[in-house]
């Protein structure tokens, strides 16, 4: 190139780096996009580049998560779910997160309940006793089982308005049929447990089942019009305040629930075994015991009848 044209180019470019108007316009003239406007694609395209790089580490992660999953044709589900879950914790989407949090533990229960074996279990054991007693060393038996609380008034702890039992309202209907949150500590139960809960087990049964209700309840918190009850809202009041603890505390007990379901399906079928051996058992309404009649000493006064 020649000398003079090499010394107009650099004339032009000291004049483009002193004068703004004239950078713009010669850039113009150019068909060259503006510096700032480069800068904004530039940052586009690096968070893009980010979000690809956090995405590919969540999927990874879950895809760990659900490794050696006892339902495999679930994990594609899973997995999509949990990215999303993730996606939203970044975001601070508190609604969302639970939602899609929620979702996993919905898909896994579901499928769970689908089972012909478990059901087969579940009607079988209502009415025998929920805890079992340690044996020497320990050991815990599934043959061993004690006292009076049975596994329908564990697993049903509430009463309905009419007064009427739910261990007794509930136990008639068909594992399919129950609602959400008794399948899921239906499968916390058998699952994790194995069907071998202590009395002193109960507490953190009581915990995990506690806080995958409040998932529940979490998870419409991105719905809009729903009228919430007085329930829902002292739940939300209880959690909201402090959501960025309860990220961790809802990971948790989905790690927890999904290891149950992981341990818990090679004990399923040595407990349908002793299931059929027991004889079958109604679910009684439990009502104050009579220690027997009261003879009174006839004085030959009048009572009313």
């Amino acid at each position: 190139m020649e000398e003079n044209k090499k010394a107009a180019i650099e004339k032009i470019l000291l004049l483009s780096k002193q004068d703004t108007e004239f950078n713009e316009e010669l850039r113009k003239r150019l068909d060259i996009t503006p510096v700032a406007n480069s800068t904004i694609i530039d940052d586009e395209r690096i968070n893009q580049i980010y979000e690809y790089c956090i995405e590919r580490i969540s999927r990874n992660q879950a895809e760990e998560f659900y490794r050696d999953f006892p339902v495999p044709s679930l994990v594609p589900t899973l997995v999509e779910d949990y990215v999303r879950m993730e996606s939203f914790r970044r975001k601070d989407l508190f609604g969302d997160f639970c939602l899609a949090l929620y979702q996993q533990i919905e898909c896994i229960t579901n499928k769970i309940c689908e089972s012909a074996t478990l059901s087969e279990i579940t009607d079988k054991m209502w009415a025998y006793e929920a805890y079992v007693k340690s044996t020497d060393g320990n050991e815990l038996d599934i043959k061993e089982r004690m006292g009076s609380y049975r596994i329908a008034d564990l697993i049903f702890p509430f009463n309905n308005k009419n007064g009427i039992s739910n261990a007794v309202e509930k136990s008639l209907k068909s594992l399919q049929n129950q609602y959400a949150i008794d399948k899921i500590r239906i499968i916390v139960y058998y699952f994790g447990y194995g069907a071998k809960m202590r009395s002193s087990d109960f507490e953190g049964y009581k915990e995990i089942t506690g806080l995958l209700n409040d998932i529940y309840q979490c998870r419409n918190t991105n719905h809009r019009g729903n009228t919430l009850t007085e329930y829902e809202t002292e739940t939300l009041n209880r959690i909201l305040p402090m959501k960025s603890f309860y990220y961790f505390k809802f990971l948790g007990v989905l790690a927890q629930y999904v290891d149950y379901i992981k341990l818990g399906s090679t004990s399923i079928a040595d407990i349908a075994a002793y299931a059929k051996t027991l004889p079958p058992k109604k679910v009684e309404v439990k009502g104050p015991k009579v220690l027997g009649k009261i003879a009174l000493k006839d004085d030959g006064k009048k009572r009313f009848k």
